[in-house]
């Protein structure tokens, strides 16, 4: 019985911190489907600085309700984490209990499901390296229905937010450049930005050159466009797809060492069980 003690106080200290770390991700999924309040809270830089440069003057209602909309856009990643740190933690706690009281059916269960979800992380991976550059297409799909529904910065939408979001930050303007705003009938041409009324401008506010903060550069945008206050004729295609994809690399090489991790795990559990047999 005492023969695979050194084995299960390796478990112990592994599931336990599996534990906390699940715990982590039920947290921060909580937080970010349920926490409006907390999240509020915690956007005072990179969101912020541009909602500031719109509602600039108003009352915390609106701040209130583009974060309500910002939390509805992100809550089903939200929920994603929250369910993933549930799995982790349910699996960390069979790990955990059959390693403390020497149970081979916990230990079994817990093998069981730490193989399963060893094999749902080679399965995502591998499905993403064989359609990498349709999934990136994907992304670039998502952003062209957010240009085409974008009104203007005033008008507190989600697709407005999201184009205003990420245009400034890749110094691009529209999906292939500031024309496919024209060809749209949800464009606003009159806006108000950073406390200042603009009125027939030719593309978004977000298209002029903007710095850190979100603030215009050059005052003369977005009453007149061209080459050096503005990026209208850069599209986001190719700098999206390649930021989207490059951060997506970070995810499928974190769950290709998941999964190697994962794989040491069961064989360290069927150690542990075999030597208990011997």
């Amino acid at each position: 019985m005492l023969c695979n003690l050194p084995c299960r106080i390796v478990l112990i200290v592994m599931n336990t911190i599996s534990m906390i770390v699940g715990l982590v991700l039920l947290i921060l999924g909580a937080l970010m489907v349920w926490g409006q309040s907390v999240i509020q809270s915690l956007l005072n830089n990179f969101i912020t600085n541009l909602i500031n440069q719109y509602i600039k003057g108003t009352d915390s209602g609106q701040i209130n309700e583009m974060v309500t909309r910002i939390l509805t856009s992100t809550s089903p990643v939200g929920m994603a984490v929250f369910i993933l740190g549930a799995v982790c933690t349910g699996i960390s706690l069979f790990g955990y209990c059959g390693a403390c009281c020497n149970m081979k059916i916990l230990l079994y269960i817990y093998a069981i499901l730490v193989g399963a979800l060893a094999l749902a992380f080679l399965i995502t991976f591998s499905v993403y390296f064989s359609r990498k550059d349709e999934i990136g297409n994907r992304a670039i799909d998502l952003f062209e229905t957010s240009v085409k529904n974008y009104q203007s910065m005033a008008a507190n939408t989600i697709d407005s937010l999201v184009v205003g979001l990420i245009s400034p930050p890749l110094q691009c303007c529209g999906v292939d450049s500031g024309e496919d705003f024209k060809t749209s009938t949800n464009f606003w041409k009159n806006d108000t930005y950073g406390g200042k009324t603009y009125s027939n401008i030719a593309y978004p506010v977000v298209c002029c050159k903007l710095n850190q903060n979100y603030a215009i550069i050059d005052s003369t945008c977005p009453d007149q466009f061209n080459e050096n206050n503005s990026n209208y004729k850069t599209g986001c295609r190719s700098p999206l797809k390649e930021l989207f994809l490059k951060y997506m690399d970070y995810v499928a090489y974190g769950l290709i060492a998941a999964f190697v991790i994962l794989l040491l795990v069961v064989i360290f559990t069927l150690l542990t069980i075999y030597i208990d047999v011997i």
